[in-house]
């Protein structure tokens, strides 16, 4: 094939390389502080200038904007304008809440919209240092001037400034560029090099590029916007890659599909083997999404995703294989034809774990409630149909099947659904509208018996019938212990109807016959305390 390619879809609007065409903001006393001018003898990150700001005044907003001459044409569904800003006297920035950083989008000076985007109290400040903050226009605004026209014509940046400086231009602004923010992997093979996330970042780091979208950072990478592998319009990719860190960053005001993972091309192959996907703040409005649009070749091994977005995998693909994944206070994950092996879905933040479509090839993995929601829940494209579910654990789940809405599975197929579980533990469920469950597999029922004395009875004839048609689960009597102990292995939950005796005529004392009607639970199986009384008045001669 040939090296990997490593390009991006933004639109450069300015590099301030060139103090043209700039001017501050005028509308809401966004011009409260002093001149600006093209500077490269101070702090830039793209380029070889920045546009850098004097700011004396206290309690007061400075802005510095482009003006592109028309209107640009938006950055379309999902993207955004992308901002470089820095703030050289870190403690006197305000904080988020008060506009610290703010980005500016209008139709003139004096008429625009600003979204604040970061502050003192936001990484990477208090600090301080460059960071490429993006808007998505389309967000409610915080700030309104004048009356905006429908052209995005002037584009730009805002600080709010808690306590001025008395010398330097602390405000800068850098780079603007705007559009979907796509970091497209392409291409690579064996012989070449595989695609990976430091080859991408290598290209977003170079002096003259600075596109704020993989960059490199300490302990890892930091990501935002659109994580393209391969291009259904283009090239397929081969992507190998592994043990690496990527920070998800925190972006209040894009849509939720801004930060997106997306695989294309159904002739790409994605390999992540010991990744780590973490959001570094779960108050950023895109905790990013992972979505295979085509069915690609698809391996994920030994990764963690902690606090992100919905997972959906392709719904023809064959070979998208998810082992020894753990999954940590994500959204749902839409299983469609992926194969789960030895997951863990920890505290989903949905209704559901796992919209699972065929539980046939999801074994050993674990579920783990945090109080709420589902394990999993059977997929209404099912419509019912069986299945076996080999070695799964569920923790914190209902214990009794139910509608309590904490149940391990949640059959919602439409249909009915008959689960043998073969090794693992047994699921309780939840029905919904239309739906029926069997779940098929051993659980342990436990039969203690004893005088009134508490004292063990053995030898107690016990037999165990089904109530519905009076089938004979076991007859035996109890042992030195008083106890039956037998693993039932239909299906649950069941009623049954449970017999004790002992009053032949070999037997001294002899009893009251006993019988009660019991459900045999799915999980937890059955567990029944009898105290057998002695009747006087027996004369049992067999």
């Amino acid at each position: 094939m040939a090296a990997p390619s490593y390009t991006e879809d933004l639109t450069d609007l300015n590099d301030a390389d060139a103090g043209t065409d700039w001017d501050e903001f005028t509308g809401n006393s966004y011009n409260a502080q002093g001149s600006f001018a093209a500077d490269n003898a101070y702090q830039f990150i793209q380029g070889n200038t920045a546009i850098t700001q004097i700011c004396t005044k206290d309690a007061s907003v400075g802005s510095l904007g482009y003006n592109n001459g028309a209107g640009t044409g938006g950055h379309g569904t999902d993207g955004a304008y992308f901002v470089w800003q820095t703030y050289g006297t870190n403690s006197n920035l305000g904080t988020y809440a008060q506009g610290g950083f703010r980005i500016v989008v209008g139709s003139s000076l004096a008429a625009f919209y600003a979204w604040y985007v970061g502050g003192v109290d936001k990484a990477p400040y208090p600090y301080g240092g460059w960071t490429c903050n993006v808007v998505n226009t389309s967000i409610a605004v915080d700030n309104t001037a004048g009356s905006p026209g429908a052209a995005e014509q002037y584009i730009g940046g805002a600080v709010y400034v808690v306590t001025g400086s008395n010398k330097g231009s602390p405000h800068g602004v850098d780079a603007i560029r705007y559009g979907r923010g796509s970091a497209i992997f392409t291409l690579g093979d064996l012989a070449n090099g595989y695609a990976t996330i430091p080859g991408f970042a290598t290209q977003n780091d170079l002096i003259a590029n600075r596109w704020g979208l993989i960059q490199e950072t300490a302990g890892g990478y930091l990501w935002q916007g659109r994580m393209l592998l391969g291009s259904t319009a283009g090239n397929l990719v081969d992507f190998r890659d592994s043990n690496r860190n990527i920070f998800v960053k925190w972006t209040p005001k894009v849509t939720e599909n801004f930060n997106l993972i997306e695989i294309q091309n159904s002739s790409s192959f994605v390999s992540m083997t010991g990744m780590t996907f973490q959001v570094l703040d779960t108050s950023t409005a895109s905790r990013g999404k992972f979505l295979v649009t085509d069915p690609a070749d698809v391996y994920l091994e030994q990764c963690t995703f902690i606090d992100m977005d919905t997972f959906t995998f392709h719904t023809t693909s064959t070979s998208a294989d998810v082992i020894d994944c753990t999954f940590r206070r994500c959204e749902l994950i839409t299983q469609n034809d992926a194969v789960f092996e030895g997951c863990t879905f920890d505290s989903s933040t949905a209704s559901a774990g796992l919209l699972a479509s065929d539980l046939d090839v999801i074994s050993t993995c674990a579920f783990i409630s945090d109080g709420t929601g589902h394990a999993m829940e059977l997929s209404p494209a099912t419509s019912g149909g069986t299945y076996t579910l080999t070695g799964c654990t569920f923790t914190d789940y209902a214990a009794v099947s139910g509608s309590t809405g904490n149940e391990a599975i949640y059959n919602n197929s439409g249909g009915h659904v008959v689960i043998s579980v073969g090794t693992g533990q047994i699921p309780s469920y939840r029905n919904g509208v239309g739906s029926t469950t069997v779940i098929q597999g051993s659980v342990s029922v436990l039969v203690d018996v004893n005088d009134t004395n508490g004292v063990a009875v053995s030898g107690a004839q016990t037999a165990i019938y089904l109530t519905s048609d009076r089938t004979e689960l076991v007859n035996v009597d109890t042992d030195v212990n008083g106890q039956v102990i037998y693993s039932y292995a239909g299906s649950t939950p069941v009623g049954v109807e449970v017999r004790v005796r002992k009053a032949s005529s070999i037997n001294n004392p002899k009893y009251k016959n006993y019988s009660s009607i019991q459900t045999i639970q799915s999980i937890t199986g059955l567990t029944l305390s009898v105290t057998l009384i002695v009747d006087p008045n027996n004369n049992a001669t067999t």
